[in-house]
């Protein structure tokens, strides 16, 4: 299933201060803006030319597009600023928040994002970058970060509301939901130990590829995580597409799995949000992506 998007804003339809931001910061007047389609934010994600022949990203959101966006783009500069300079990650070139509007430009990455269904390739690789990523930042150079596991404990203990609920669930998980509901705690106590930066939203539209780099970018949900769990989090993305490496037989790990298909399987039962008829319907086949892992991962221990 195709991932959602946002709906983008032309750069020329920026406030003339933040337009004014941009050139001053570029050092020239813009002369192309191509709009990026992809991701979930408003607003404006454009590549820049200027007159000078310099090029940037620039991604910028107001208040009045999303008024939980800005807060979002203000914790990823504050994340993109803690990384620092490691290859796997974009360079911020610069900043601006008046209060309102919140933007940020970047190095303009030329690459392509990974095939979505994944192939064998690109997910080899990226999961090699991912490594390289997760020793550079482990532990995390944002020691302050928020913690994952208290940011989305709501989302990961649902299994809580599951049994609440009566809701049906697979037949073979019939007599097992508390199982997987203690299976998620332990997950989550395990989570609320890690001490890496995790990226926290990766997927295939949040990473670049290019001749010789793999880049990570959107860091608008970093939280303090144990290494493994961007890992798990994109390999459940990849799973149904490409073969991939056995994870450690680790119940921590087998927990976090199962936290997060108890999460997407009551999601899935609920009314569909206004303007995203078929969330549900991605829930729904996510979460039995994710059941059927620690199915397999318990059969195996």
């Amino acid at each position: 299933m195709a991932h959602a998007a946002g709906v983008r804003l032309p750069f020329e339809k920026l406030p003339a201060a933040v337009r004014a931001w941009v050139e001053r910061s570029l050092g020239s007047v813009v002369v192309s803006a191509v709009t990026q389609q992809g991701g979930f934010s408003p607003g404006v994600a454009a590549r820049l030319v200027t007159a000078s022949g310099r090029r940037a990203f620039v991604k910028t959101v107001g208040t009045a597009l999303n008024p939980k966006t800005p807060e979002l783009f203000r914790q990823e500069i504050t994340a993109t600023q803690g990384i620092g300079t490691v290859p796997m990650a974009p360079v911020l070139f610069d900043v601006y928040d008046d209060g309102d509007w919140v933007g940020m430009l970047f190095e303009d990455i030329e690459g392509r994002l990974p095939a979505h269904p994944w192939e064998q390739a690109d997910a080899e690789r990226v999961l090699g970058a991912l490594d390289e990523l997760t020793d550079a930042l482990d532990p995390s150079p944002w020691p302050d970060a928020p913690v994952a596991a208290v940011r989305s404990r709501e989302f990961l203990s649902r299994w809580d509301k599951v049994l609440e609920d009566g809701l049906a669930v697979p037949d073979w998980m019939d007599g097992r939901v508390e199982e997987f509901a203690e299976l998620a705690r332990t997950g989550l106590r395990a989570l609320a130990e890690g001490k890496a930066l995790a990226h926290w939203d990766l997927r295939a539209d949040n990473i670049i590829l290019t001749d010789d780099r793999v880049v990570f970018i959107d860091w608008a949900h970093p939280a303090l995580a144990p290494r493994w769990a961007d890992t798990v989090i994109l390999h459940a993305e990849m799973r149904a597409s490409v073969t991939l490496p056995e994870l450690p037989d680790d119940e921590a790990i087998t927990g976090f799995i199962a936290a997060i298909g108890g999460g997407l399987w009551w999601g899935a039962a609920q009314p569909a949000p206004p303007g995203l008829p078929t969330v549900r319907m991605w829930q729904r086949e996510s979460a039995l992506v994710h059941l059927d892992w620690v199915r397999d991962r318990t059969q195996r221990s």
